[in-house]
């Protein structure tokens, strides 16, 4: 089966679901007649490739088919995505799996809806020219952001080192990636998505790198999508509908790369980053994006749970709350 073949299943398999669940109908309009407006918190303070589908379901009129008016907003640092959904801020947040599992433990009104990733493609990068293993990491100055993904998984790879916290020198950073290249840091911790686009942009080769989820971390999704449970008790269709235009955006920026990523950067001119970095960047995301039977969104009772179990192994949870206590896919049920 062609890869254009495989998407457009994809996407009937969503809409047709999806489509079901709401009724029958596309759209999610009011009483009024007037769209359904709702808030999107984004995973970063600021803007990037990730961003993609949200600007494709605005400009390509996915979001206004499905009755609904999105304004994207984001948050003040990356430790605060999850806050900005459970204050009410926003309606529905792209944030981080280690972001949801710790609101439950707060008890913040938070469920996940829908994976935007599908596996653990975090590591830890040093430039083309410096080797990398686990017996090279003490001593090493690493940067990260301060968000929970960063402070959750790195504990695993120090510990298939039998280093702690106290061997390296962990440093807070906006963007890792000229520190890096410069040398202001030896080990940037990100994603492939990001740092390998980056550097090859930067140097034109590709960086070192250890996986987490090969040095003893959890292999499951980065990113979701997740809602406000108040705002979704009273908003179901429109969290329902969210999730179809936001598949449909996502399987027509697959298909069409180059035009998705032109899309977003004439939305966001101001993006920082080259078109090839962000093209580069988009494609590789896109590894990631469907689940191994091709479809979108849908998560397991597994990812959670092993995501719990890992992070209590490590200290960060005292206990594993029950996997419906983490997510829905509700919102992608026929029901």
């Amino acid at each position: 089966m062609t890869r254009t073949r495989t998407l457009a299943l994809v996407l009937a398999l969503v809409a047709g679901a999806l489509v079901a669940a709401c009724g029958g109908s596309d759209s999610q309009e009011s009483a009024s007649g007037e769209p359904t407006k709702l808030t999107l918190s984004y995973s970063w303070p600021t803007v990037d490739f990730m961003a993609v589908p949200i600007v494709v379901a605005q400009e390509q009129g996915y979001f206004a088919q499905a009755g609904l008016e999105v304004e994207l907003i984001f948050p003040p640092d990356p430790a605060s995505s999850a806050k900005v959904l459970a204050t009410g801020d926003s309606d529905i947040g792209l944030i981080t799996t280690t972001d949801t599992a710790f609101a439950v433990k707060e008890g913040l009104g938070i469920t996940a809806i829908g994976n935007y990733t599908t596996s653990n493609n975090w590591g830890l990068f040093t430039k083309p020219d410096v080797p990398i293993a686990l017996d090279t990491l003490k001593g090493k100055k690493i940067s990260g952001y301060g968000d929970s993904w960063t402070k959750a998984m790195l504990p695993f790879v120090l510990n298939a080192a039998d280093l702690t916290e106290q061997d390296v020198e962990v440093v807070t950073v906006d963007w890792d990636l000229p520190l890096l290249l410069s040398g202001e840091v030896d080990v940037a911790t990100n994603t492939t998505n990001f740092l390998i686009p980056g550097v090859l942009d930067e140097t034109g080769s590709k960086p070192n790198y250890l996986l987490a989820k090969d040095n003893g971390a959890p292999d499951v999704p980065v990113w979701v999508y997740a809602v406000n449970d108040e705002f979704a008790a009273a908003n179901a269709d429109a969290v329902k509908a969210f999730l179809l235009a936001i598949g449909e955006a996502t399987v027509w920026a697959s298909d069409n790369p180059e035009e998705a990523v032109a899309m977003y950067e004439a939305a966001y001119p101001d993006n920082g980053s080259s078109t090839a970095y962000n093209t580069a960047g988009w494609e590789d995301t896109l590894a990631y994006v469907r689940g191994a039977d091709g479809s979108l969104f849908t998560m397991t009772d597994e990812q959670w749970t092993s995501l719990g179990e890992a992070l209590k192994g490590i200290g960060e949870l005292d206990e594993v709350a029950p996997a419906s206590d983490y997510y829905t896919n509700d919102y992608l049920s026929m029901g």
